[in-house]
């Protein structure tokens, strides 16, 4: 009898989980927005994601050109049982990403409070408009050329590392060359370090950039997905808290060095010290930006890390990608490499054969050239927000709760022949 009784509640129990999971597949068609049919009762539509078929990219692009059939601006699809709201025609990302940016200013999902997400591209709300406001005159174009020298410099050594190591005629890793490139112009430009990454592949802190993205990368178990999923365990299930006391560590030693000692370096760090000890950046730098003052609204040091952590972060992985998948177009496309061959030279002469910051911006084809990199290997597959507060689509009465996931496929975008002809060609 009592056996009788539990298979019963059992039943119950499953038929009305089942029946509840249904009735969330239909959430989005409740509102009136697009969706697919046939959700997986566990997985909703990311089946292949979880079975480890697809990629996050892969899946995203493959639900864009369901809704691009259905001839619809947007349309909703599940995560399990999640709701997602896919972005597909460019005007309404156009209202998400600027007119109406208010109501979706939060990213998703928040990862961790740790000092790897402690910057401008985890915050969010007030935090983030507060540092914003702050960090926008570090990357205006006086900024950037400040630190150009500093860039060059590092060039010397990676023309010095490739022609050393090529001599024999034998094959080469380019992106772990240009890797520890990119760690010393990072080194260098933001942390005010010489980090000898060129000279020494098993220099500390280029070692410790390729263990951060080493377990950043590293792919959940299946059971751990699902957990993360159901909200159970923290999207952020790796520990890297030796790494983010070293990138600490040497943050702190080296602005208390520099305040102690009144040393100015036209740097990144610098202008984070001016953010510490002024509230602001100012055009002038001088010894004054050293003294510990308090500035009203200055960052504190573990902001200051944060930063200048973020600053290796988007900077290490992204430019050590890009950099190989350009070089890889420039060899298969000949002709393409001979213009730009061409244009260099060209400019240079106008500068007195000198590579300068000037020269740079002068050199447009070698621009379309990264542009068109970036379009065809952008660095992320998709770019994610959270709605903060009720949205409502203009001119429509769909409304956008708020809490709700929302997802921008740029890698389909970028290869969507209605906006470029021929995508998996290389045409800058």
């Amino acid at each position: 009898m009592f056996l009788l009784a539990f298979l019963l509640v059992l039943t119950g129990i499953i038929y009305y989980g089942l029946n509840s999971k249904k009735k969330k597949f239909t959430y989005w068609r409740r509102k009136g927005i697009a969706q697919q049919d046939g959700q997986h009762l566990l997985y909703g539509d990311v089946k292949g994601l979880f079975q480890r078929k697809k990629q996050a990219g892969e899946l995203s692009t493959e639900i864009y050109y369901k809704f691009k059939k259905m001839g619809v601006q947007h349309g909703g699809y599940y995560m399990m049982s999640n709701p997602q709201w896919l972005l597909i025609h460019p005007s309404i990302i156009r209202l998400v990403m600027t007119k109406d940016f208010q109501h979706f200013s939060a990213h998703n999902p928040k990862l961790s409070d740790s000092l790897l997400f402690n910057n401008i591209f985890h915050m969010d709300g007030e935090p983030w408009k507060d540092i914003r406001r702050k960090l926008s005159p570090t990357f205006t174009s006086g900024k950037m050329k400040m630190v150009f020298d500093m860039l060059l410099e590092k060039t010397h050594g990676l023309s010095d590392l490739m022609a050393s190591t090529t001599k024999d005629g034998k094959a080469s890793e380019i992106k772990t060359l240009l890797a520890r490139f990119t760690t010393d112009v990072i080194g260098t430009c933001g942390f005010g370090i010489e980090c000898d990454s060129l000279n020494n592949e098993n220099s500390q802190f280029f070692q410790q950039g390729q263990e951060l993205f080493k377990r950043f990368m590293k792919r959940p178990k299946f059971i751990t997905s699902i957990l993360i999923l159901l909200g159970v365990l923290s999207p952020f299930r790796f520990d890297v808290t030796d790494i983010e006391d070293f990138f600490r560590q040497i943050v702190n030693k080296t602005v208390d060095y520099r305040e102690k000692n009144k040393v100015v370096r036209k740097d990144f760090l610098h202008l984070m010290i001016q953010l510490k000890n002024k509230g602001s950046i100012t055009d002038i730098i001088n010894e004054k930006d050293v003294c510990q003052t308090n500035g009203e609204g200055g960052l504190s040091m573990e902001e200051v890390a944060g930063q200048c952590l973020l600053f290796f972060t988007a900077g290490f992985e992204t430019s050590s990608t890009t950099m190989p998948f350009a070089l890889l177009e420039l060899a298969h496309n000949q002709d393409i490499q001979a213009k730009l061959r061409e244009e260099i030279p060209e400019v240079l002469k106008k500068y007195n054969g000198n590579l300068t910051y000037e020269a740079l911006q002068d050199m447009t084809y070698c621009e379309n050239v990264m542009q068109e990199t970036l379009r065809k290997y952008p660095p992320l597959a998709n770019l994610t927000r959270l709605c903060t507060k009720d949205y409502r689509i203009p001119d429509t009465d769909i409304v956008i709760d708020k809490g709700t996931n929302v997802n921008i496929p740029i890698i389909a975008l970028h290869n969507d022949p209605e906006y470029f002809p021929d995508p998996q060609k290389f045409m800058p």
